[in-house]
């Protein structure tokens, strides 16, 4: 360095404001935006520990919501209930052996059970449109 830039920088930390050093005061001023930037920073980290442990209650809540509904879902397809209801409700009841029939007859059943055609004199009625009611939901 030069000896003229010695002398300028030697003068900078020389100088004084209403009797402290510039060094000083700057010194100072660094100090309190370092400590308000800590202290800013710090309670931002506070505010997040509370949303996460706010998110972290919400997860508990919605797991054993997740595990009650797991349950209800494993009650409600129980097979014997299944069939309860379909006896109860539909008439249904589980299928008699004598029901059952071979592959090699099933042809012959497709062929009973198909809707006979209708003859070229009776023709399907006009379908007519239905106008929604108003005020109905849907």
């Amino acid at each position: 360095m030069s000896h003229y830039a010695i002398e300028s920088l030697s003068a900078l930390f020389e100088r004084r404001v209403r009797g402290f050093r510039l060094v000083e005061v700057v010194g100072l001023g660094v100090f309190i935006v370092l400590a308000l930037a800590v202290y800013l920073l710090k309670a931002g980290a506070g505010h997040d520990r509370v949303e996460i442990t706010r998110i972290d209650r919400q997860i508990l809540a919605e797991q054993a919501n997740l595990r009650v509904l797991r349950a209800e879902v494993a009650h409600l397809e129980q097979p014997e209930r299944i069939g309860h209801l379909a006896e109860g409700y539909l008439g249904l009841a589980p299928i008699r052996a004598g029901q059952e029939i071979s592959p090699e007859v099933l042809s012959q059943v497709a062929i009973l059970t198909q809707p006979k055609a209708l003859s070229p004199s009776v023709q399907p009625a006009a379908v007519v449109p239905v106008a929604p009611i108003l005020g109905s939901s849907h």
